[in-house]
């Protein structure tokens, strides 16, 4: 096979414990990548995680495995469908597929999903080999400065051409922002703490610049358990990732399989003055 054959294994690390059978057990975990020419293949394995049994009578909620990434600028993701654990607490599965080059997966996520409204918990995350933290340093091409809070400041000083993103269709993207995608490695902006669980999700946020106009974007699906700061209502306009507008006209077209399967981001603007989110 020489170079076209390629074999690597995703570490995963576990995010919430309460998703445990024994919370004093031994936790376990294999995620093996491999690949040939155009041809791709996971095998995945975990030991230690409640029953899907357990799970789907406690709260309606089935186990998935997801990768997620990056392509040509676009978010995309990959949905390996219910992932099943045994009385024992053991699961396994190995699944064929085919898509975007594998360069362009940064994440591999174990998700607990709601099946009525397809909100989605994090139980473990694990970095693709592909995955590059940002550097600490300043980048030599800014995106330009603004005056307000420091943390701001400092996050939209630090992002660069690189950092760019076609986030939204042009005709579907109410900011006319240029965006940016910000790893969720990078430091969480105070305003943003109590979205920080949907952040590291996702493993990133996006942060847009129009003129004298700072946007901030968190991904998420057209979900109410998916609305960051639903309460307060920072975030009420949503957008679909570019390309989901092929599926719907309007946003009261979502069918629920659609509002389950349409990836996107909710946006807020950045008050310049006090640096928190304001409702657009």
């Amino acid at each position: 096979m020489g170079g076209d054959y390629r074999k690597f294994t995703v570490e995963m690390q576990l995010m919430n414990d309460e998703y445990r059978l024994w919370r004093s057990g031994i936790d376990g975990s294999t995620c093996i990548v491999e690949s040939y020419k155009d041809k791709r293949s996971l095998y995945f394995a975990v030991s230690n995680l409640l029953p899907s049994a357990s799970l789907l009578s406690q709260g309606n909620r089935e186990y998935r495995l997801i990768l997620m990434g990056v392509n040509e600028g676009e978010i995309i993701h990959r949905d390996f469908g219910s992932f099943f654990v045994d009385q024992k607490g053991d699961g396994s599965f190995f699944k064929k597929f085919t898509g975007p080059a594998l360069e362009c997966y940064t994440h591999c996520l174990l998700v607990s999903a709601d099946r009525a409204d397809g909100s989605i918990e994090t139980i473990m995350s694990g970095e693709m080999p592909f995955f590059h933290k940002p550097e600490e340093e300043m980048s030599e091409e800014p995106a330009g400065s603004c005056q307000f809070d420091e943390t701001w400041k400092s996050i939209f000083e630090n992002v660069s051409d690189k950092n760019v993103v076609a986030a939204f269709s042009e005709s579907m993207d109410e900011t006319g922002a240029k965006w940016y995608r910000v790893s969720c490695g990078s430091q969480i902006p105070l305003p943003l703490i109590n979205c920080r669980e949907q952040v590291e999700k996702y493993g990133h946020y996006i942060v847009g610049q129009r003129e004298s106009s700072y946007y901030i974007g968190i991904p998420g699906r057209f979900l109410q358990g998916e609305q960051p700061l639903r309460e307060l209502k920072c975030f009420v306009l949503w957008q679909p990732i570019r390309g989901g507008e092929k599926f719907f006209k309007e946003l009261s077209e979502l069918t629920e399989k659609l509002q389950e399967e349409i990836f996107g981001y909710w946006i807020g603007g950045i008050d310049t003055v006090s640096g928190e989110i304001i409702p657009l």
